[in-house]
């Protein structure tokens, strides 16, 4: 049980990290005066808010719950890193909706600085929360909880829901692969791999 919670969320981790990759490369183009897609950056968006709060941050908040209890110097940041997850959820709900409605409204627009930079921050900010946990929280969860506690925690660590295989996921997976659009950074440039599906430039 132990090595099946850790393994999920560090797979989470990596997941989020491409995701928020391709989302950088979208926001790069628009810094070209070029159009991003803005149904992929509302599905990035979608994914990178709603994903974590069906599994990822319960299981996180339990895990946190109990680090604060045999590890009391971790409670600041403990603190900090939840309420990180409240700003994520916020500001990449607000993105998604602004980036839907342009995406049906205004497709071919140009992206306006204020918006660009709110995204930014967003992927900013969620950078350096997946690095802090990473880096910090996650090496003293996994030191700190062993397996007893964790198997007594089980009933509210539930594996079942799905994250890769979700279909949400498989359907912005295949968006990303198909004709190497997470290759894409503006000017007709491609990057030389495509973090989510490994996929290459033509010429590779």
């Amino acid at each position: 049980m132990k090595t099946l919670v850790f393994e999920r969320l560090h797979a989470d981790h990596h997941r989020y990290a491409a995701l928020l990759c391709i989302l950088d490369r979208q926001l790069h183009i628009a810094t070209c005066d070029e159009i991003p897609d803005y149904c992929l950056l509302a599905r990035l968006c979608h994914y990178l808010t709603h994903q974590p709060e069906e599994w990822h941050y319960p299981v996180e908040d339990v895990l946190f719950a109990r680090l604060a209890d045999c590890d009391t110097q971790s409670a600041d940041l403990l603190a900090v890193l939840t309420e990180e997850h409240r700003r994520i959820t916020r500001d990449g709900k607000a993105l998604e909706a602004t980036f839907h409605r342009w995406a049906e409204d205004s497709p071919q627009a140009e992206l306006d600085l204020n918006r660009l930079n709110l995204a930014r921050s967003f992927s900013e900010l969620y950078h350096h929360h997946l690095h802090s946990e990473n880096r910090h929280v996650y090496p003293l969860l996994e030191r700190c909880i062993d397996a007893d506690q964790l198997n007594q925690l089980a009933p509210r660590l539930s594996l079942a829901s799905p994250a890769e295989g979700s279909p949400g996921f498989q359907r912005l997976y295949r968006q990303v692969a198909d004709h190497h659009t997470g290759l894409r950074l503006g000017h007709g440039e491609q990057a030389d791999f495509c973090p989510l599906c490994d996929a290459r430039p033509d010429h590779a």
